[in-house]
């Protein structure tokens, strides 16, 4: 069971990389936090493919990654500015939509519908989302979802889970044509190609974050360290039981935003995270 140990410890760092992001990085451009949060990854992806066998690569591989790389460059940036713009609080945890919307996207593609278990799943993820502004239902009952929608983050970050449940998707079958390991080492990688290729022709790499070093190298350690037991734990267990552990990184954000930040409310955000999280381990699992 040690790959328990090393998906907790993922998502730990996971959420402590959006801790150092929101309280070091938040004044500079997306485009900067970005290039600083992917070349964290940098060392852990060359280490790993030096070290691991490379699998053969067909078609339908490159197919799967060059559909789906486009929108996974779209979501990261979203991602960081959702960090940059809103609490930890209202944005994190509206990445355990991933799993409702795939089951969305799944009926569109393959008409399948989801069991009781994920009926129950969904159920959850919507009073975990309702449940983070319940302290607005004394303005009427629909005023927590729409404070939702008011809050710039929230907004964002829904819109990196409907992205993710697209890009999970691509991401299965570009699994199916490698391995778990040469996967999640070469998929960051591609990802810091393209954002450099995307971004050195703008003129839009920017180095300024380098004159913060410490929180820049505690960025890159905990980007590193992340992928490290992600890695390790994806090769021990199933992915489904790998990324439900990892799910519970929301509740470490809201906790480091309640306690490090000061965000407001922790016990109303953690209670409704729970919730969500929760529905996202039920649909990931059993749904």
């Amino acid at each position: 069971m040690s790959w328990v140990w090393w998906a907790l410890a993922s998502a730990l760092l996971i959420a402590t990389a959006d801790l150092v992001v929101k309280r070091y990085f938040a004044d500079l451009p997306t485009v900067e936090v970005v290039t600083a949060r992917f070349l964290g990854l940098l060392p852990a992806s060359l280490v790993m493919l030096a070290i691991i066998d490379w699998p053969p690569l067909d078609g339908a591989f490159f197919t799967a990654l060059g559909a789906a790389l486009p929108a996974e460059l779209a979501a990261m940036f979203l991602y960081v500015r959702a960090i940059q713009v809103s609490p930890l609080a209202l944005t994190i945890p509206y990445l355990a939509f991933t799993p409702l919307l795939a089951i969305g996207t799944d009926y569109l593609v393959n008409h399948d519908l989801p069991n009781w278990p994920g009926l129950l799943g969904v159920v959850l993820l919507v009073a975990g989302a309702y449940g983070l502004n319940l302290h607005q239902a004394r303005l009427g009952p629909a005023e927590p979802l729409r404070a939702l929608w008011r809050e710039p983050g929230s907004r964002m970050m829904l819109a990196t889970s409907a992205i993710y449940a697209y890009t999970v998707v691509l991401g299965r079958l570009a699994l199916k044509h490698s391995s778990p390991l040469f996967m999640a080492a070469f998929y960051p990688l591609l990802i810091i190609v393209a954002v450099s290729a995307i971004l050195l022709p703008l003129k839009r790499l920017s180095w300024s974050w380098l004159r913060r070093p410490w929180p820049a190298l505690a960025l890159a350690l905990c980007m590193s360290g992340m992928a490290i037991c992600h890695y390790l734990a994806l090769d021990q267990t199933q992915a489904s039981y790998m990324v439900a552990i990892k799910r519970l990184s929301p509740l470490f954000a809201v906790l480091y935003g309640g306690f490090l930040l000061g965000e407001v409310r922790l016990g109303q955000h953690l209670v409704a995270t729970a919730l969500m999280v929760g529905g996202a381990v039920v649909i990931a699992l059993l749904g």
